[in-house]
C-alpha cells in the first residue's frame, strides 16, 4: 500500500479561485498527498475524479437535482457526464450544462455555478515536486439569500463527507 495522506487546509489567499469572486461566505480545501513518480495533468485527474465518484454520491446528487428542480434552481445538468467519461474535454470559458469553466491550465481547473440562492466555485489543483503529488480540491461559496443559507446549511455536512471520500478513492486510481 502506498503512503497517502488526506488533509484539510486553508486555501492560500493568493489562490486563483478568488479571482473576481466577490464575497466568500464559506471556503474549504481538502488535499490528497501521495508519493508517486507519475506525472499527472488536469485532464487525467478530472477523468479519474469522475470515475471514482461513489454510486451513493451520484444518487445523492440526483436526489438533490430533483429537489432543486422543484424550486427552480440550477442543477449543473451533469447527468450524462457519468456515462461518457472518456469524451470529456473541458476548455476554459466553456459551459458544461450550468457549470462554467472559469480557468483551465495544465495543472489547474476552476469551475463555477452562479444561481439565485448561492454562487460557488470549485478548484482542482495538481502540484508535483520530488516524487510527491498533492491534489487539492477547493470550494468557495457566496450565499445570496435566506434560501441559500438554508440550502447550504443542509448540504455542508454531505460536502464535507463526500470530498475526502472521493480523494481516498482517487488515491487507489492514481
Amino acid at each position: 500500500m502506498r503512503n497517502i495522506e488526506i488533509i484539510e487546509e486553508l486555501i492560500p489567499k493568493n489562490d486563483k479561485i478568488y479571482l473576481t469572486f466577490e464575497k466568500v461566505d464559506y471556503e474549504d480545501r481538502f488535499s490528497l498527498i501521495v508519493k508517486t513518480k507519475k506525472i499527472f495533468d488536469i485532464d487525467f485527474i478530472i477523468l479519474k475524479l469522475i470515475k471514482t465518484i461513489p454510486k451513493w454520491v451520484v444518487l445523492l446528487l440526483n436526489l438533490r437535482n430533483v429537489i432543486a428542480n422543484i424550486f427552480g434552481l440550477k442543477t449543473g445538468k451533469f447527468e450524462n457526464i457519468y456515462n461518457n467519461k472518456e469524451a470529456l474535454n473541458f476548455n476554459q470559458h466553456q459551459s458544461i450544462g450550468d457549470i462554467f469553466i472559469f480557468l483551465k491550465e495544465k495543472n489547474h481547473l476552476i469551475a463555477e455555478l452562479k444561481d439565485t440562492h448561492l454562487d460557488f466555485r470549485f478548484s482542482i489543483l495538481v502540484k508535483q515536486n520530488d516524487g510527491i503529488t498533492k491534489l487539492s480540491l477547493s470550494t468557495i461559496v457566496k450565499i445570496n439569500n435566506f434560501f441559500g443559507k438554508i440550502y447550504f446549511f443542509l448540504i455542508t455536512p454531505f460536502h464535507r463527507l463526500i470530498i475526502p471520500n472521493i480523494l481516498k478513492k482517487l488515491s487507489v486510481e492514481i
